[in-house]
């Protein structure tokens, strides 16, 4: 009779795709458009340099080298503006929705967790590293495609032959080395997430739990902390002021958020996980990553 009871019982309305997805859904585009346009602008010459060839183009009109160069320092200039502002803005969403670098080694992340784990046969583990090197390798194109006609790679003739296949091999070998740890790169290694930590930022936007919910209202669950690239309880980080740990890392990726929606909502639950303005005052215990409630056993 229960369970007749129970599987008659209405069920609770569930958000749509778009909802529980929003922010994946969000930076997944944005990282594409990046990645596409970095193909475009060179391929179609709309900004292009070719120091095989001592050549340069902007907007499809060939000029001096040294205006391309010009143009390449603008560009890089305006970037390294950009990361200060968004840092400025709220932390460090540079690498949450625009680098490709982090997109990259978030995509094989995922296939390294697959592939790669304790459990990986040796078979999947070379399937890691053949994955890994295809990446790179596709990666190091992606650059060179910038400064350079690519098929000065298989003329011997040019001067730039040797170079030019030197300090590929050299860029293929740095940037397996970020694909094949994934998003330990960023946590640890990127020159550009470093200099974020050790910058002026602010976070207008903090992702956190609602003012009030504590740890123990989570349960069991940790999806927001399983799913964090960035490896950081995102329940409490914003509270945390540590290099690693705290709201420094944090990519403003909205990745927590997302997950709470997905676990709680199949449970007919509020989501715990929210985006803040002010951060809602917490004692040191649950900043600490204790609970506070008994255990039943």
């Amino acid at each position: 009779m229960q369970k007749h009871i129970a599987q008659d019982a209405p069920a609770c309305p569930q958000p749509s795709f778009w909802e529980t997805h929003k922010f994946e859904i969000l930076r997944n585009t944005s990282y594409i458009l990046i990645i596409l346009a970095l193909i475009i602008l060179p391929t179609f010459r709309i900004a292009k340099i070719d120091i095989a060839h001592n050549e340069a183009w902007i907007f499809g009109k060939q000029v001096d080298i040294v205006q391309g160069l010009g143009a390449v320092i603008v560009a890089g200039g305006f970037f390294a503006i950009l990361v200060i502002v968004l840092n400025l803005i709220n932390g460090r969403v540079f690498c949450g929705w625009i680098c490709p670098g982090g997109f990259v080694a978030e995509v094989q992340e995922k296939f390294r967790r697959m592939l790669y784990g304790p459990r990986s046969s040796k078979f999947q583990r070379l399937e890691y590293w053949i994955l890994s090197f295809v990446v790179a390798v596709l990666f190091a194109l992606l650059f060179f495609n910038w400064i350079t006609d690519l098929r000065v790679f298989f003329y011997k003739t040019n001067p730039f032959f040797a170079p030019m296949w030197f300090a590929f091999i050299g860029t293929t070998g740095i940037f397996f080395f970020e694909v094949f740890i994934g998003k330990k790169w960023c946590r640890v290694f990127c020159p550009t997430g470093i200099y974020q930590k050790i910058t002026p930022y602010h976070h207008i936007f903090k992702p956190t739990m609602v003012p009030w919910a504590d740890l123990d209202d989570c349960g069991s669950c940790r999806a927001c902390i399983i799913h964090c690239p960035m490896a950081l309880d995102p329940r409490r980080m914003a509270y945390i002021n540590d290099f690693y740990k705290g709201i420094q890392a944090c990519i403003a990726c909205g990745t927590c958020i997302d997950v709470c929606k997905q676990v709680r909502t199949k449970e007919c639950k509020e989501p715990l996980m929210v985006w803040v303005r002010e951060l809602p005052p917490r004692d040191p215990e649950f900043i600490e990553g204790k609970h506070k409630r008994p255990k039943h056993h």
